[in-house]
């Protein structure tokens, strides 16, 4: 299937420059993609199609970015340490640069309690991350505990979140996770030659085959929790087939990937030709996947799959990469907040302490000067508005890559997207159907 973007041609406020408007994806049906609301629509066989008129007839404008008076996410770092030397490790093990630290239960409580209570909309998340956040077992179980409480005094929905390496869940960690609404991230690095040639202890030892122990009976029986693996691909392993098919094998039911763009060692990150290679490999990856489960009533394991195909169904259409400062804060160990769990230690991203909270001010600063709209090469791109331009941490770390790779993987949903939705709609959730142009 050929794949080729067509602009307007030069005209009065529009000029080469200008923003992308709108994005051909020839194939079977042909499908015009306006950036704009993100909508897609189905062009007639033979048509001619006066796109600037079609153009003129829709409702646009740039999207408004969702600001929120109060955080409604928020991760702890309890533990700026772990148990791990992962090769690739943005974070240096946890430290950020630092000293390795855990995060006293008492600024856990202190955080906790402010979130609960300034909550306007009703419902809050409290993530747990690290580091190893099991490194800090007690203040784990104490705010989770302190949390529930808190929260169901105020009459406030709360939802928790972890992301930990597997190597330390002990049969009550997994009871408390079992227990609560939990959104629980394994790092696991896909096969267990990719897993352990990059994610070893301290001493050097391998550690896929006890993560996989370890986890086996969350996976089991999960409870109120919800399992999903993530898996960093590094220029040495691009299989995303393989990694899937091992995790799944092993109970996982969500499985996501991640290419290396930042870190401690170069000869790691993917660059040059690596993207060309990575596309392949994912849009292989999505094929098998959706011929597993075209004909069933089977879930999509592939969630960078699943999540481009539910943002084409209900027209996702964002200025910014995520909630990070808008919607989302996050708390050192030594009681500074960030705008995300990757920022921490980064003075331009300290938001204030936790006696005074995350400053309104500073968040909107940060979020107001980061606009897709606002950002090159990202404005003249058609496909701005899924992507957001980009993880905040990583464009401050390496600049804008694979943006290449990001438009080809988007195209690649966009021309699976129809089949999709005409023989397994129930796989994009329950939001309403895209008009087709007659």
């Amino acid at each position: 299937m050929t794949l080729v973007q067509i602009g307007l041609a030069p005209a009065a406020g529009h000029s080469a420059g200008d923003p992308a408007r709108f994005h051909i994806v020839h194939g079977q049906p042909l499908l015009l993609f306006v950036p704009e609301g993100s909508r897609l629509y189905a062009l007639p066989d033979g048509a001619a199609i006066d796109f600037e008129e079609f153009l003129s007839t829709l409702d646009g404008g740039a999207p408004a970015v969702r600001f929120d008076k109060q955080p409604t996410a928020l991760s702890l770092n309890i533990a700026q340490a772990c148990n791990l030397s992962c090769s690739y490790c943005y974070a240096d093990e946890g430290r950020f640069g630092g000293e390795s630290k855990l995060m006293p239960l008492e600024t856990a409580k202190l955080a906790i309690r402010r979130h609960i209570c300034q909550s306007e909309s009703g419902s809050v998340s409290v993530g747990f991350i690290g580091g190893e956040p099991l490194l800090n077992r007690a203040v784990l179980h104490e705010s989770v505990a302190f949390a529930a409480r808190e929260a169901a005094l105020r009459g406030v929905r709360i939802t928790f979140g972890i992301t930990t390496n597997g190597t330390l869940l002990s049969p009550a960690d997994i009871a408390l996770l079992s227990a609560h609404p939990f959104a629980v991230t394994i790092s696991l690095d896909g096969t267990r030659d990719a897993h352990d040639t990059l994610r070893r202890t301290r001493s050097g030892s391998p550690s896929f085959d006890g993560i996989l122990e370890r986890v086996s009976p969350l996976l089991s029986k999960p409870g109120l929790a919800k399992i999903a693996a993530r898996v960093t691909l590094t220029r040495r392993f691009l299989d995303v087939s393989a990694c899937l098919d091992r995790l799944a094998s092993a109970g996982f039911a969500e499985i996501g990937v991640s290419p290396l763009r930042t870190g401690p060692d170069a000869s790691l990150r993917l660059g040059g030709g690596d993207w060309d290679v990575l596309l392949d490999a994912m849009k292989t990856a999505a094929g098998r996947e959706w011929a597993r489960v075209k004909d069933t009533s089977e879930p999509l394991r592939f969630s960078n799959f699943a999540t481009a195909l539910k943002q084409l169904f209900r027209g996702a259409c964002d200025a910014l990469p995520c909630r990070a400062a808008a919607g989302y804060v996050s708390l050192g160990a030594d009681g500074r907040y960030y705008t995300c769990h990757r920022t921490v230690g980064e003075t331009a991203c300290d938001l204030g302490g936790i006696d005074s909270g995350p400053s309104a001010e500073a968040r909107r600063a940060f979020v107001e000067g980061r606009r897709v709209d606002e950002q090159e090469p990202c404005r003249s791109c058609w496909a701005r508005y899924l992507c957001g331009g980009g993880c905040h941490a990583e464009v401050l770390q390496a600049g804008r890559t694979g943006c290449d790779y990001i438009r080809g993987w988007l195209e690649y949903c966009i021309s699976v997207y129809p089949r999709v939705l005409s023989q397994r709609a129930d796989l994009l959730g329950p939001q309403f159907l895209k008009e087709e142009v007659q």
